[in-house]
């Protein structure tokens, strides 16, 4: 179907081959009872973008979502490709949607492990989780390496991977060495930019990237109903986390998922070599992984009924803010953004808050990133406030009732509908707080 999208819509939607997987060239197995065919697979990467923005590729943020990575967990893919749909119907649409796809390159990988998915289908029985390298573990059916523990970071850490090829968290024998985590590595490699990364990781684990990266990467997995980010290979805070979890918090706000990362009371368990902190400590990007929903053979009714309607927005919110994470997640979020035509006048009005998504956790203090005032609510005709330029048009919105000295408060404005030109126009919200943070964009239509 994702093939039927980029013929549909080549504006949007690019596909690329990127690797193969270890099937693609080698052997299959044929004993009788859980024949794997020869041939394999290969791993395809989409880019979700619109062609047709002002903005080329090098001037766009970077996103990457990954899903497929352990096979037994069906419901990631099907996830992911539902927000794929969802960004290429919603354009000139939804207005989030659209100003996103503008500013933005979503790239998504929907199955980094093809030939595990295969067997996950056909024999779902074995639970499989690994790829089908079958290295070092006999005639059965536990062999593999676990592509979540391969990745060049923090690899062979015995105390979030194992070493013995029969176990689920096998490491591999040398990092990086099954073809699917070679075909992540490069593609995130060269789609983050190359002077943000870091060769000496292990030296620098105390050393933070600071608030002027870009890019952010998610892994989505099954299941449990968790947020994580890192540090995830031991329970200690990352030098970025109070950007990494005020991302956590505000994701929490939309699916209910519990954090799991150093340094928070569910912290489950460590895991050395996967994708999330490598993408963070080697790539320099902000990164974090869905564990959706309760089964890894995910129930239909359950997956329509709650995973998706939490997580689509979830993973739209994130998008919002792939330009600067580590800086716009701090602060304010524009929420509730609507406009209304009252004779002859646009009346435009939205909340802003700094406090209400960061804090939303029962039972969590109060965070740092959540208690400033909101200095300013900018309203922008018809350029997002990345391109603003002075000859642009924006106006300040106005507070309901008392001064701006909260860290939440509603404002408006009115503005005679003559000086918008015939035909669809549409609005930019932003907010700062008292700190100077400029928070994600918010954008809505005006017909």
């Amino acid at each position: 179907s994702m093939f039927y999208l980029a013929e549909d819509h080549p504006n949007l939607v690019t596909i690329t081959d990127i690797g193969d997987s270890y099937l693609k060239n080698n052997d299959g197995r044929h004993d009788g009872t859980h024949d794997i065919p020869d041939g394999g697979y290969d791993i395809y990467a989409l880019n979700i973008t619109a062609s047709d923005s002002t903005r080329q590729s090098g001037e766009k943020g970077k996103m990457l979502i990954t899903s497929g990575v352990h096979a037994r967990e069906w419901a990631p893919p099907e996830l992911l490709a539902r927000f794929i749909e969802m960004l290429v119907h919603g354009y000139n649409d939804n207005a989030d949607i659209t100003s996103i796809l503008q500013q933005t390159e979503v790239h998504a990988i929907l199955y980094v492990n093809p030939d595990g998915r295969f067997m996950a289908e056909k024999y779902p029985e074995l639970y499989w989780r690994k790829n089908l390298n079958p290295i070092r573990c006999g005639g059965g059916y536990e062999y593999g390496v676990d592509i979540n523990r391969n990745f060049n970071f923090q690899w062979a850490n015995q105390e979030g991977a194992s070493s013995n090829p029969c176990d689920s968290d096998y490491h591999g024998p040398t990092a990086e060495s099954e073809p699917e985590t070679q075909a992540l590595a490069d593609y995130a490699k060269n789609l983050f930019p190359e002077n943000q990364r870091r060769s000496n990781t292990e030296e620098r684990l105390d050393e933070p990237f600071g608030e002027d990266i870009t890019g952010m990467y998610i892994d989505i997995h099954s299941s449990g109903g968790y947020v994580y980010y890192p540090w995830g290979h031991k329970d200690e805070v990352s030098p970025d986390d109070e950007a990494l979890q005020a991302l956590g918090r505000k994701i929490n706000s939309f699916n209910g998922y519990k954090l799991w990362a150093g340094g928070q009371p569910d912290f489950v368990y460590p895991a050395s070599g996967d994708t999330s902190d490598w993408a963070y400590a080697v790539l320099g990007v902000a990164s974090l992984g869905f564990e959706i929903g309760d089964d890894f053979q995910q129930e239909c009714d359950s997956f329509e009924q709650e995973v998706v309607p939490m997580n689509l927005p979830a993973l739209l919110f994130a998008a919002k803010n792939v330009q600067k994470p580590f800086s716009t997640i701090k602060g304010p979020d524009v929420l509730n953004l609507d406009v209304s035509h009252v004779s002859g006048e646009i009346r435009v009005s939205a909340r802003a808050s700094d406090s209400e998504m960061v804090n939303a956790i029962d039972n969590f203090p109060d965070f740092r990133t959540g208690n400033q005032a909101i200095l300013n609510v900018q309203l922008y005709l018809d350029v997002h406030p990345d391109d603003y330029q002075e000859d642009d048009v924006s106006w300040g919105m106005h507070v309901v009732g008392n001064s701006l000295d909260s860290s939440e408060e509603t404002v408006g404005l009115v503005l005679e509908a003559n000086i918008f030109s015939p035909g669809k126009h549409m609005l930019f919200a932003q907010a700062t707080d008292s700190d100077g943070y400029k928070g994600p964009v918010t954008s809505v239509f005006v017909d």
